[in-house]
């Protein structure tokens, strides 16, 4: 479950970067038992896994997770406020002085439906994966590195007031 979780932090901070990639037999097959009707856009491998991107209607595009030996481990998308449970909605409120960059769902054949937030504020990064019931059960915070060249121009700015 921890290289599942790792791969969905992974791809949903870097999916716009990711490389494609060759898909094992195993996977492959698999996939095409999961989704007979799906229309596929990449496959990216991450550590032992390999994730399809998809879309079965031409319009919601999903990430189907496998192992390197084709078993199945769930379905996430990136989805809106509006449609988390309330008691999701509740708990990101808490966070008010981040600001929500990206959810994402992701319903796992282990361990059922969790969503995964990107919050930021001027001086963090916030991941957080919370369960359905609000429950987090996972934060990471990065702090933004500022360039040096901004640095000293606050720095400078505040010398002259």
């Amino acid at each position: 479950m921890k290289k599942i979780l790792f791969a969905l932090t992974v791809l949903v901070g870097l999916s716009s970067y990711a490389q494609p990639t060759e898909v094992p037999a195993e996977v492959q097959n698999s996939f095409n038992a999961h989704f007979k009707n799906a229309q596929m856009a990449r496959w990216v491998a991450i550590q032992d896994s390999h994730v399809a991107t998809f879309s079965m209607d031409g319009q919601t595009w999903r990430d189907a997770y496998f192992t390197n030996e084709g078993e199945f481990k769930g379905v996430g998308h990136f989805i809106t406020f509006d449609v988390l449970p309330i008691s999701v909605q509740e708990k990101l409120n808490d966070y008010s002085n981040y600001q929500i960059l990206e959810m994402y769902q992701f319903d796992g054949t282990e361990s059922g439906i969790c969503f995964f937030a990107t919050l930021r504020n001027e001086t963090s990064n916030l991941t957080l994966k919370l369960d359905d019931t609000g429950y987090v059960a996972y934060s990471k915070k990065d702090r933004i590195k500022q360039s040096k060249k901004v640095s000293d121009a606050l720095a400078a700015a505040d010398k002259k007031h």
